[in-house]
Order: structure tokens, then sequence, then C-alpha cells
């Protein structure tokens, strides 16, 4: 009888084998895309990092001064903290805002028995065109003397000609709004419109038979069943608000008197006017903390009441 070779000790089944080389070729595929995220975002996220621990002179990095930036943005900076206020401020109201108008909207199309594929690119056109755009035939709206809504105003006796909504700290930040609406709005509108398509007929008609008016359809079918598609809508606003830079930067450039100043466009002035690189890169880690532990709150809350109604 011929002698059996024991097996080498340590080697690897057949089995473990070939899904380790699939396991490689794999990695060989996915490997151009990892090269490219760490770097074009691991490694400015590091870079970022240990650029915000050190008091910059100029574009050249300086001494290390450990959190001394951070705790100089949370507890001695009032502008930065008057920022935070405006951008928290603003993104509450335009999640109300915003979700209310599309909500709103998306409703009154879907009672349209005619012409509602034009309604939907009448309000859908604005979230195509250029945020810069946007921004410049709102400022000419609110310019003073010429200014549209400025003379519909002045006409109507509630201001002057040479005022301007953007010029005064009350009412800067809530023209900002108006046109920040006018951009996204429909955005939510499409979004709630596809899921009104997505209701059963038949729970609208067990309504009726049960004796529900418009207002308690609405209540108790159309709004439970939109969650879903509100958990969508109050994210992507926070996400975009809480960071929001251009609309601001181009219409006030965060004024009067920091009133439209926001976390984004005073790190801008801090790093690239002042020149205060270190601590601008502190700023920008604080508004990303933010955004995290707000867009996770929300996950946490929202996502639960949504998963416990499609159940």
């Amino acid at each position: 009888m011929a002698a059996t070779t024991p097996p080498l000790t340590g080697a690897l089944p057949r089995g473990r084998r070939a899904a380790l080389a699939s396991r490689a070729v794999d990695l060989l595929f996915v490997l151009p895309l990892l090269l490219l995220l760490a770097t074009f975002f691991v490694y400015p996220v590091l870079s970022g990092l240990l650029l915000s621990l050190r008091r910059t002179n100029g574009m050249t990095p300086g001494d290390f001064v450990g959190l001394d930036n951070y705790a100089e943005a949370l507890l001695r900076d009032a502008v930065f903290r008057q920022a935070l206020g405006n951008v928290v401020s603003f993104t509450a109201a335009a999640i109300v805002l915003q979700t209310g108008l599309g909500l709103l909207l998306a409703v009154l199309i879907a009672e349209l028995r005619r012409g509602r594929v034009l309604y939907r690119l009448v309000f859908f056109a604005p979230v195509v065109v250029s945020m810069v755009a946007v921004a410049v035939v709102w400022k000419w709206i609110y310019a003073p003397y010429f200014g549209l809504l400025t003379n519909l105003l002045a006409a109507a006796g509630l201001t002057t000609p040479e005022s301007s909504l953007l010029a005064s700290q009350g009412t800067a930040l809530g023209a900002i709004m108006g046109a920040f609406l006018w951009r996204w709005a429909g955005f939510n509108t499409v979004i709630y419109l596809a899921g009104l398509q997505s209701i059963p007929t038949d729970l609208y008609e067990a309504a009726r038979i049960d004796g529900a008016n418009g207002w308690q359809r609405f209540r108790f079918v159309t709004w439970p069943l939109l969650l879903p598609q509100t958990y969508t809508c109050v994210l992507l606003t926070t996400m975009g608000t809480l960071r929001i830079f251009d609309l601001m930067w181009i219409m006030t450039e965060g004024g009067p008197n920091h009133a439209t100043e926001t976390a984004a466009t005073y790190v801008y002035v801090t790093a690239f006017r002042f020149f205060r690189v270190g601590y601008g890169a502190a700023l920008a880690f604080v508004l990303f903390a933010l955004v995290l532990v707000v867009t996770l709150v929300e996950v946490r809350v929202l996502r639960r009441r949504a998963e416990r109604l499609t159940e």
C-alpha cells in the first residue's frame, strides 16, 4: 500500500484559498476607487485636522496650540456663535417652510385633472438653475430704486424706494429665505408628488365611505403615508442649509453687521481674507460636527417613525 503524504502544516483548504483569491480579485477592481478616495478625501481631511491644531502665520503652519482654536471658536468668538445661530435658525425655518410649501403644491397639483406635467415643469425649473444665477437675480429684485419687489413695497406704502430688504438686519435673512424657497420648493414638490402617486386610491374610498372629509383624509391617510418622503426632504434640507454658502455670499457676503453670516461664509472669510487658515480649519470641523450630529439625530428619529408606519 502506497504511503499517503500528510498535508502541510498550516495549509489552507481549497475552498478557503478560492475565497481568498476571489476577494483579492474584488479588491483589485476596487483599488483605483480606494486610491482616489484616499487622495481626495482622506488625506485632505487628515491634513486639515492637523492644521486646525496649529496657529498659522498666513499660509505657513505655525506653532502647535492643540485645542485652543476650538476653544476660541466655541467660547471666545462671538461672531462665529452668531453665525451658528443664524444657520440653525435658517435651517429650522427652511425645514418647516420648504417642506410645508412643497407638500401644499404637491397636493394642489395632484388634485388637478389637466396640466399636471406643465405645473411640475414650472415648479421644478428653478431647481436646475445655477445658484449663482438665482442669487444675482434675487439680489436685483431686492435692489433699491429699481428692484421689482422694492418698488412694489414702496407703491404699497410699506417702505421707501431707496431701502432694501437686504440692507436691514431685521429683514436680510428672511429675504434670502424667500430666494431659497423659490429655488428649492419645487424639489420637495416632485418628491411628494411621487409619494402621492404611490398611495392606493382604495384608502381614500374607504375613508370617504366612513364619512371622512377632505381634511380628515389628508390627516389620517395622506400625511402618515407621506412620512418617508418627509424624512427624505427634511434630511436633504438640513444637510444643505447647515452648510449654505453661495446664496448668502453672493447676496450679502454675510452682512449687514453679520446678520446673514453663516458658518460656511465665516470659515471662508477667516481662512482666505484674514489668512487664519488653522483657525478656519477648526471652524470647518466644528461645522462638520454640527452637521453630523444634527443629521444623525434626524435619521434616528425620523427613520423609526417612517419604518413604524411602513411595517
